[in-house]
C-alpha cells in the first residue's frame, strides 16, 4: 500500500505478533497529520502499548508499512522514525537508565550528538518547567513513582520530536503533577507538535483530545471526533470504556428538560464550557 499525502506519519496494514502466531496487532490502518491531539482508548491487552512500540521503531519486526514524511521506514532508516517520534513509556522504571535526574534527562540529547551548551539549555529548561530542578543531583530510583514519571517525561521533551506517544501519563501523577503536564501538553501544542495519548482517563480523552481511536483485541474499531465515540453505546460497551462525567451530567440535563438528545455538537467538554453553557440555559 502506497502512502497519502498529507500524513507526517502512515502505518498501512499492519500485523504484529510476538509469537509468530497470534496476532496482537491486526491490519492497523492509520494516518496522522501534523499537530493532532490524539487519544487512543481501549482495554488492557487491547494493543495500545504495542501500537505505541511499532510506531517509533522499538519493534520492526512487522507485517505492513509505516512512512514518515512519505519515506518508507525499512532496517535502514529506523533511526529516523525513532528519533522523530518519542515514546514515554507507561512505567518509569522501564525507561530511566541515568544515575541523575539530570543525567538522565541530558541522556537522549548526548546521543543526538547536540553541542554541550545545547544540551545544557535544553535540560536546565525541561527540568524548571517540569519542577525537577531541585532533584537534578538525585538518583532517579529515590524518586517516587510520579516524580519518575515526570523525569520520563522530561527527557523525550527535551529532545524535541516531532510526534510524541505518551503512554499513560496520568498514572502515577498527583493533582499537582498531573496539572503541570497538562500545561505542558498546551505548551507543546503552541509549538505544533503532534501528541498521540493512550489512556484509560475518558474525562481526560474526552476534555483534550481532538480526535479519539478505539481499540479492541489489536484491531481499530473506531476512529471519530470525541462525542461521536462517547455518544455510541455500542463502542463503549464493546471496548469496555465508561462515559465521561461531564458527558454524563449534560445528557441528564438535556433529558430532564425535553431537550434534543441527537444534537451534540455543543456538548461541553470542559468545566468552564459547561459552566457558560447551563448559565445560558432557560429553563
Amino acid at each position: 500500500m502506497a502512502e497519502t499525502p498529507g500524513y507526517i506519519l502512515e502505518i498501512c496494514n499492519l500485523y504484529y505478533s510476538y509469537d509468530n502466531r497470534n496476532n496482537v496487532l491486526s491490519d492497523i490502518n492509520l494516518g496522522i497529520k501534523k499537530g493532532e491531539k490524539i487519544a487512543i482508548l481501549g482495554a488492557n491487552g487491547a494493543g495500545k502499548s504495542t501500537l505505541f512500540l511499532n510506531m517509533n521503531g522499538v519493534y520492526n519486526n512487522r507485517s505492513g508499512e509505516i512512512f514518515l514524511y512519505g519515506t518508507k521506514i525499512t532496517r535502514k532508516n529506523i533511526n529516523t522514525l525513532r528519533q522523530n517520534v518519542g515514546y514515554v513509556f507507561q512505567e518509569a522504571d522501564s525507561q530511566i537508565v541515568g544515575t541523575t535526574v539530570l543525567n538522565e534527562v541530558s541522556f537522549g540529547l548526548v546521543n543526538l550528538g547536540l553541542p554541550e551548551s545545547e544540551i545544557q539549555k535544553r535540560t536546565i529548561s525541561i527540568l524548571k518547567e517540569m519542577g525537577l530542578y531541585n532533584y537534578k543531583d538525585k538518583p532517579p530510583h529515590y524518586l517516587s513513582g510520579g516524580e519518575k514519571k515526570r523525569v520520563a517525561i522530561a527527557g523525550v521533551i527535551a529532545m524535541q520530536p516531532e510526534i510524541i506517544l505518551f503512554d499513560e501519563p496520568m498514572a502515577s501523577l498527583d493533582p499537582g503533577s498531573s496539572l503541570m503536564f497538562e500545561n505542558i501538553l498546551a505548551k507543546l501544542e503552541n509549538e505544533g507538535k503532534t501528541i498521540i495519548i493512550s489512556t484509560h482517563n475518558t474525562d481526560f480523552a474526552y476534555k483534550w483530545a481532538e480526535r479519539i481511536i478505539v481499540l479492541d483485541n489489536g484491531s481499530i474499531i473506531a476512529d471519530d471526533k470525541p462525542v461521536k465515540i462517547f455518544t455510541s453505546d455500542e463502542i463503549l460497551k464493546r471496548a469496555n470504556l465508561g462515559k465521561p462525567m461531564l458527558l454524563q451530567v449534560y445528557e441528564i440535563i438535556m433529558k430532564k428538560y425535553g431537550k434534543n438528545l441527537n444534537t451534540y455538537g455543543n456538548a461541553p467538554k470542559s468545566i468552564n464550557e459547561f459552566a457558560r453553557w447551563f448559565n445560558g440555559l432557560t429553563i
